[in-house]
C-alpha cells in the first residue's frame, strides 16, 4: 500500500541486498575487495619498475583482516654467488686477516710422500703453512683433504722433470710429449689432488721447463682451471714464470728452499734471510722439503721469530705479488 488514498498497483519495492546480507559475509566480502586491491598495487608497483623481485615482499605488509587469514606471496629467492668469477685460486684460498702495509711471507711443505707423517704434524702448529703434495702415491687425496680441513691451502706437487726416484712415473712432464698426452699427465696430476687446490708447483725439474711450447700448454691449463703456480727456480734458465704470466696465471718465484739434507744451521739461515727479503720487498716463498731435520729447524724459527713480517698462506702472497713490491725500501 501507497501513502493517501492511492490503490496498490502491485509493483513490489527494490530490495536492500545488502541489508539482506548477514554481518560475516559482509566481513568476507570487504576482506576480498580489500586483498584484491592490494594485489593490484603490487602488480602496478612492479611494472612501474619501484620494487625488485628480491625486496618487493619484503616492502609489502600483509593486511590484517578480522576473520580472514592471507599473505601476500614471497618470490622465489635468486642464487647468485658474489665469487662466480674468482678464479680456483681465490675461491679455495684459506682465510687470512693480516694488517694493512705489512710484509707477508709464504711457508710451503713440499711433501712428496717420503716422510708423509713428517710434513703434516705442521697442521697442529699455530702458523698457517701451506703444503704441497705429490699425487703419485696412494694416500695423496686423503692427505690434501687433510690439509684443506685443518684450513691450511693445498697444492700439487707436479715433477717436471725425473727425479732420482722417479724414473718409472709414467706421468712426468716432460718435452717430446704430443699435446694432448702432455695434457693428459697434468690433469692426472691435478685430478688427484683434488677440486680444493690453489695450484701447482714444480717438483722435479727437467728441460720441459725451456720448452716454449709445452710450457704454453700447462700454462693453457692452468689458466682455464683458475690455478696459481709456484716456480720452484731450480733450473736457473728455466722460462716458467716467463711464459705463464703473460697467459694469465700468477706465478710467484720461491724465494728460499730448504732441502731435506740441509743441517739445522743451514735451514735456520735460509728462513732468516727469507723473512728479511719480505720485510724489504713485501713479500717472500720458501719451500720446506718434509724431513725431521728441517721439520725441527721450522718448528724452531715459529716460536723464536719476530713478528714484522706475518706468515701467510700462499695465495695472499700472490695476491701481494700482483699488487707489486710496495713496501720496497732502501
Amino acid at each position: 500500500m501507497r501513502d493517501g488514498d492511492e490503490e496498490d498497483d502491485g509493483t513490489l519495492p527494490p530490495r536492500d541486498w545488502l541489508g539482506d546480507m548477514g554481518a560475516g559475509a559482509v566481513a568476507a566480502l570487504g576482506a576480498g575487495v580489500f586483498a584484491l586491491s592490494i594485489v593490484a598495487m603490487v602488480a602496478i608497483d612492479r611494472l612501474g619498475g619501484t620494487l625488485t623481485p628480491d625486496d618487493a615482499a619484503a616492502r609489502i605488509v600483509a593486511p590484517e583482516v578480522e576473520g580472514v587469514a592471507f599473505e601476500v606471496p614471497r618470490p622465489a629467492p635468486g642464487i647468485v654467488s658474489p665469487r662466480a668469477d674468482d678464479p680456483t685460486w681465490m675461491i679455495n684460498a684459506a682465510a687470512f686477516d693480516a694488517p694493512p702495509g705489512r710484509p707477508v711471507m709464504a711457508v710451503i711443505v713440499l711433501d712428496d710422500g717420503t716422510q708423509p707423517e713428517t710434513a703434516l704434524q705442521a697442521l697442529d702448529w699455530n702458523a698457517p703453512f701451506s703444503f704441497a703434495i705429490a699425487a703419485d702415491f696412494d694416500l695423496s687425496p686423503h692427505r690434501v683433504e687433510r690439509v684443506r680441513r685443518a684450513g691450511r691451502e693445498a697444492l700439487a706437487l707436479v715433477p717436471f722433470g725425473y727425479g732420482p726416484d722417479l724414473g718409472a712415473d709414467p706421468n712426468v712432464l716432460r718435452r717430446g710429449l704430443s699435446e694432448a698426452e702432455l695434457v693428459r699427465r697434468l690433469r692426472w696430476h691435478l685430478a688427484r689432488a683434488g677440486g680444493e687446490i690453489v695450484g701447482a708447483i714444480d717438483g722435479q725439474s727437467g728441460d720441459i721447463l725451456r720448452d716454449a711450447v709445452a710450457l704454453r700448454i700447462v700454462g693453457d691449463e692452468l689458466a682455464a682451471g683458475g690455478m696459481l703456480m709456484i716456480d720452484s727456480r731450480e733450473e736457473s734458465d728455466s722460462l716458467l714464470s716467463a711464459r705463464l704470466r703473460p697467459m694469465g696465471v700468477p706465478v710467484g718465484r720461491r724465494t728460499a728452499r730448504i732441502a731435506r739434507g740441509d743441517s739445522h744451521d743451514v735451514a735456520l739461515d735460509a728462513l732468516g734471510q727469507a723473512e728479511r727479503h719480505a720485510g724489504t720487498w713485501g713479500t717472500a716463498i720458501v719451500l720446506v722439503e718434509a724431513g725431521e731435520g728441517t721439520m725441527k729447524a721450522l718448528s724452531e724459527w715459529v716460536l723464536t721469530r719476530g713478528s714484522d713480517v706475518a706468515i701467510a698462506p700462499v695465495s695472499h702472497v700472490i695476491r701481494q705479488l700482483r699488487r707489486g713490491p710496495q713496501y720496497a725500501q732502501n
